[in-house]
């Protein structure tokens, strides 16, 4: 299961790596890069997925007020969901989640959340697994 999680962790981190040119966000430094990303409208973003996009991210950024300790898991959601609708790369969509899940209480996003997302699609592999760990966990402390 380790080895699972290493490798995914660095196809993560080397795709997204060179997933894009102006606007990188790294595994090591996801937290300040966020803050200098700008959306960018691809062909195949319509006009209102791409306003939506830009508002969440924008709203999530001043909530953040250029603070990196002030990161939640509703703040990763957030960016997972603007970084979905604006067709951002998989690596980079699976940066974002590998960021959120990371996080106490990302479970309850994961298991809840699952049939309700559009990026799940994008990233079924990984979030299985979470799923998994997280359906697991709950089972071993009793609270499912």
């Amino acid at each position: 299961m380790k080895f699972i999680f290493t490798f995914l962790f660095v196809f993560t981190y080397i795709s997204t790596a060179f997933s894009q040119e102006s606007n990188t966000l790294s595994f090591a430094n996801f937290e300040t890069d966020f803050f200098t990303y700008k959306p960018e409208q691809k062909k195949s973003v319509t006009n209102d997925h791409f306003s939506f996009a830009e508002y969440v991210i924008a709203e999530t950024k001043k909530s953040l007020n250029n603070e990196v300790s002030n990161y939640n898991v509703i703040h990763y959601w957030n960016i997972l969901t603007a970084l979905d609708m604006l067709k951002e790369d998989k690596g980079t969509i699976l940066l974002a989640f590998q960021k959120m899940a990371e996080l106490e209480g990302s479970c309850k996003y994961i298991v809840n959340y699952k049939d309700k997302i559009s990026f799940y699609k994008t990233i079924t592999g990984m979030y299985e697994h979470y799923y998994a760990q997280c359906k697991k966990r709950d089972t071993l402390v009793g609270t499912n």
